[in-house]
């Protein structure tokens, strides 16, 4: 029987680009940097409208994609039927 964990369907390469939330989140860019993948969280400041990036490595494990934030497991799915980021504690993002 095929496993259907969606986290091992796809490959972080069909990631790259960028991602809008559809939830007003901050956008996401994810991207290759030599041999790993990097996740950018870019944050604008409402005041001097400045965009702050954060940026993660993306990692993965038997559990899937993931990326860690203040030591907490950040998960990172794809829809590729509806081309769909997910992340786990920001919600749904489209691309871009």
């Amino acid at each position: 029987m095929k496993s259907k964990a969606k986290n091992q369907s796809f490959t972080p390469e069909v990631l790259t680009g960028t991602w809008e939330s559809v939830n007003l989140n901050p956008t996401v860019i994810i991207y290759r940097n030599r041999n790993e993948y990097m996740l950018s969280i870019i944050h604008i400041n409402e005041t001097s409208k400045q965009a702050s990036p954060a940026t993660y490595e993306i990692q993965r494990d038997k559990d899937g994609y993931y990326f860690s934030y203040n030591s907490k497991r950040i998960t990172v799915n794809y829809d590729a039927r509806l081309d769909i980021l997910t992340i786990s504690t920001l919600g749904n993002y489209l691309r871009n």
